[in-house]
């Protein structure tokens, strides 16, 4: 496997690419340095808030819903970069069946966090009739890939304890 610093390169062009070139400078290497680990009670309480300010919006009110959509997003690929980096700061004291359900959830991960993206993409160009089922798909969509994310990070933590 690459380590965290051979990987970063591709990891900035990836998010350079589907977030902008402001999702860059948060994925440049030593960015998870500089951002304290993540605690799940505040990635518990981001997503209330979330959920309750895009319920709140009208389809008038899309660019509002887009933008708290947009910072929601960069925030879990913040948190997922942590996970990744974690991982790749253990990777010589893991199993290689931690390793190998490690790299399984990350991936799965990333799958979530697209699919959130596509209900994104959604929001941004959806007619005012479809405004309520999109906005709802993306709501559901982050809900899933919070869950997922609060899970292995938790699984994750109990790998570090497991760890000779």
């Amino acid at each position: 496997m690459k380590s965290a610093r051979q990987r970063a390169p591709t990891c900035i062009l990836a998010c350079s690419l589907l977030l902008g070139p402001g999702a860059a400078v948060a994925a440049s290497p030593g960015a998870e340095d500089a951002a304290p680990d993540t605690d799940l009670s505040e990635v518990q309480r981001e997503w209330a808030e979330t959920v309750e300010a895009l319920k709140s919006y009208s389809a008038t009110q899309r660019d509002a819903a887009v933008s708290k959509a947009q910072q929601t997003l960069q925030a879990m690929d913040r948190r997922i970069e942590q996970l990744e980096a974690r991982t790749g700061q253990q990777w010589d004291k893991l199993s290689h069946s931690a390793r190998e359900a490690r790299q399984a959830t990350l991936r799965t991960l990333r799958a979530q966090r697209n699919q959130a993206a596509e209900w994104y993409g959604a929001m941004k160009h959806s007619s005012a009739s479809a405004w309520g089922s999109v906005k709802q798909g993306f709501i559901d969509s982050y809900g899933a890939l919070s869950d997922s994310f609060a899970k292995a990070w938790n699984e994750f933590d109990s790998d570090e304890e497991a760890a000779p």
